[in-house]
């Protein structure tokens, strides 16, 4: 049961009746369904009253109470329908509700968030496409972390999502980085045999000085054997740079591994020069007189389509840009079926957009087929001071040294606490703590093994698993935090579809942090009453079963279970493990499992 489309087909009717029945006149309204400010006011809140007052010349309060009186619920579905402030209608369902859904979601199990499965539209993720010339930095960590978040939110709103990683492997870089592979080898034999001569250490600027060409260097040698000793022949350094970018997309592959990311293709910009896409591509603009001739370079009239100039596509010397490969590379996405291509770049390259735009409209696509989401920069916090990040300062600047510092889960949740165009600011002193209290990738997991932790000890001491799902039992839930966090559970396939369309994976984050602090607010709450979910050991004498409620026990197994259901969805969603048990909360000293 999705409520919230439940209760807006619901009043979408009632709106109806009136218009039909003339209590009021004007156009049928979209009816939008949101959360009140405040919980005590109800579980959904409707503005269509207001929405109403123009059209319809009356006051927003006298079209609610109009709209309120046709409102037929036949099932039984709703506790309370009152008019708030100038018109608002709120909403409250009946706790049979929240029970019933405890049952959907138990049955629904690891599908409960997904959304319908579509054909159309087909998306394209692409994302992280470093220049295959060195390691990855945080900067990429955090792209790379929104990239495959984001493909997994649209997949499990039902979106078909490919991602892909744009390999560069053609240009002046990769020749840069043949040469120091070249340079690297020659040194490491030197090195061996006194009989030879060292190389001369190429001027600054025209090589990669990285401890990795060395050891992509000592592979070389082991695999393929000794370089050319002089300059190398344009096969040579061919063969010398397909060598040296291979060895750096594993390499990179094996970082963004690290990570749990993975990807369904790698594209390679060389295969378009190979292929002759490149030059159909340009030849294509052309015919349709997008480009021109000037000053002996090949332009593209990027004006056109709403750029501040036009932009260079083949210099002077007859090389093509960078702007000319992304635009054959567009055009192959095109052409391979993708509907909607979603690019994540860095912030830096906001000035990039148009012309890109630009070209996709010039393929006769719209400028909507092709969304830029730009990932802001992360900023590395020590010691309460930010680190100065280069390729050669700071102690924490790969992809690779911070996963071994703190983890992938907590690099994981830290790229994607915040919106991706918010600046992240990632203090290593909180992500290298181990307890919840500090460590919010910590608190939010938390949940997930409180959970398991409780069903596991209903087992082990109680022989005790998680029944199956019957209404009367759910109906034992009144607790009013157990029934919020129905709630919250309930309105998880709504998280995920929201989230899905505006693109912003944080929302998950944020979700989960609240669910995880509301079931530590519940178990707070409970020790203040003196209730438990389970007895406590001290009660368990021979005739514990007689004087315990067993029936509620049962029913919270369920709950519990349910909790553990969504959190851990949630936790894969977000590309996080679901650990099973973590340090107690209340005792940060103490391991293996948490109080029930």
């Amino acid at each position: 049961m999705n409520l919230q489309s439940t209760i807006q087909a619901i009043l979408t009717q009632a709106v109806q009746s009136c218009l039909d029945e003339g209590d009021f006149s004007a156009p049928m309204p979209e009816v939008v369904i949101g959360h009140p400010k405040r919980p005590e006011h109800g579980d959904f809140a409707c503005n269509v009253a207001l929405a109403l007052a123009r059209p319809a010349k009356r006051k927003p309060r006298d079209l609610a109470e109009a709209i309120v009186a046709r409102i037929e619920d036949s099932e039984s579905l709703l506790a309370a329908t009152d008019i708030a402030g100038p018109g608002f209608i709120n909403i409250r369902f009946s706790e049979s509700v929240w029970h019933r859904l405890l049952g959907d979601i138990l049955a629904a199990g690891e599908s409960w968030g997904a959304g319908e499965t579509r054909e159309s539209p087909r998306v394209l993720i692409e994302f992280v496409s470093a220049n295959p010339t060195g390691p990855l930095h945080v900067g990429h960590g955090r792209g790379a972390v929104v990239g495959d978040a984001l493909a997994r939110l649209l997949r499990l709103a039902g979106y078909p999502v490919t991602t892909e990683y744009y390999l560069n492997d053609a240009g002046s870089q990769v020749q840069k980085l043949a040469r120091s592979l070249q340079y690297r080898a020659l040194e490491l034999l030197a090195a061996r045999d006194d009989s030879r001569t060292a190389p001369a250490e190429p001027a600054e600027g025209e090589w990669y000085p990285g401890d990795y060409v060395i050891v992509a260097a000592q592979r070389y040698l082991d695999e393929v054997g000794e370089p050319p000793s002089g300059d190398p022949t344009a096969g040579q350094l061919s063969d010398l740079a397909a060598f040296a970018v291979e060895q750096q997309r594993i390499s990179i592959a094996a970082t963004l591994d690290r990570l749990n990311i993975s990807f369904d293709v790698w594209f390679s910009e060389k295969s378009l020069h190979e292929s002759g896409a490149l030059t159909e591509a340009l030849a294509e603009m052309r015919s349709k007189r997008h480009l021109f001739d000037q000053d002996g370079s090949v332009w593209f009239r990027s004006t056109d389509f709403g750029d501040e100039k036009d932009r260079v596509v083949v210099r002077k010397s007859g090389e093509p840009t960078y702007f000319a490969a992304d635009i054959a590379y567009h055009r192959n996405k095109y052409d391979r079926g993708f509907d909607h291509l979603i690019n994540i770049w860095g912030a830096d390259h906001h000035g990039y957009i148009p012309r890109m735009k630009g070209a996709a409209q010039a393929m006769g696509r719209t400028a909507e087929s092709l969304e830029v989401l730009l990932v802001q920069f992360v900023a590395l916090i020590k010691d309460g001071e930010k680190m100065k990040q280069g390729k050669r300062l700071g102690q924490f600047v790969t992809v690779d040294e911070v996963v071994e510092q703190v983890g992938a889960d907590v690099a994981r949740y830290f790229f994607l606490e915040r919106k991706f165009d918010a600046q992240v600011d990632f203090d290593l002193d909180v992500a290298l703590s181990e307890d919840p209290k500090e460590n919010p990738a910590k608190y939010t997991q938390y949940g997930h093994a409180r959970a398991c932790s409780i069903l596991a000890k209903a087992e082990s001491e109680l022989g005790m698993k998680v029944p199956a799902y019957d209404l009367a039992l759910a109906a034992r839930l009144t607790h009013p935090d157990e029934l919020a966090i129905l709630r919250r559970l309930a309105d998880f396939p709504v998280i995920v579809s929201e989230a899905a369309e505006a693109r912003e994976p944080h929302r998950i984050v944020t979700w989960l942090h609240d669910l995880a602090r509301a079931f530590q607010s519940y178990y707070t709450r409970l020790r203040r009453d003196n209730d438990t979910v389970l007895p406590p050991a001290s009660q368990r004498d021979a005739g514990w079963q007689q004087r315990w409620d067993m029936d509620k026990m049962k029913a919270r197994l369920l709950w519990v279970d349910a909790i553990r259901l969504v959190s851990r969805n949630a936790l894969t969603l977000l590309g996080l493990e679901a650990p099973t048990y973590m340090t107690r909360l209340e005792d940060p000293d103490t391991s293996g499992g948490q109080d029930a």
